[in-house]
């Protein structure tokens, strides 16, 4: 009989070990997000003047008007002081036009620690930092980081973006 109530404990601590290994689906809170990125007005997005609503309808074409934006703002001193708001809206845009659009696989979005869990090497060696909070997981092993590309672009300019990076994606 003992070993009967020791294989149950086993079996529950194994379960509750594959249960806790199942990555939260943060994907309603990156698309409420992303709607943030041209529709906040209490908080708004830097720069959010130079933001047509009518051109952000997801589809991989409104990434055009997203390199537009970030190519203007990404001059602006100003910019600095909201990085991180900057980032995560627009990234949790680029992601969710991505997401939205891939045929052949389907995308959740994860923070940085349940991806790190997935792959720790890899997630180690990056570190956690805002292009990371948050990425796009395909349920296997592949992840991409559309908060990291905006990041990207805000740094180096058009040879980051983002339109491109989604094409790319959405081509495999």
């Amino acid at each position: 009989m003992k070993s009967h109530g020791l294989i149950v404990v086993c079996l529950l601590a194994l379960s509750a070990a594959a249960y806790s290994q199942v990555p939260k689906d943060q994907t309603a809170a990156l698309s409420d997000l992303s709607r943030m990125f041209y529709e906040d007005r209490t908080s708004p997005t830097f720069g959010h003047q130079l933001l047509d609503a009518r051109k952000l309808d997801y589809s991989v074409d409104s990434l055009k008007h997203v390199d537009e934006y970030l190519e203007k703002i990404r001059k602006d001193k100003e910019v600095e002081k909201t990085w991180n708001r900057v980032v995560l809206r627009a990234g949790a845009y680029v992601g969710e036009v991505i997401r939205r659009n891939d045929k052949k696989t389907k995308w959740q979005w994860i923070d940085f620690d349940a991806a790190k869990s997935i792959n720790p090497k890899f997630f180690s060696q990056v570190g956690k930092s805002i292009a990371v909070a948050m990425v796009l997981h395909d349920g296997k092993d592949g992840f991409t980081f559309p908060l990291a590309k905006v990041e990207k672009y805000l740094e180096n300019g058009s040879e980051d973006s983002v339109y491109s990076f989604a094409r790319v994606i959405l081509a495999k």
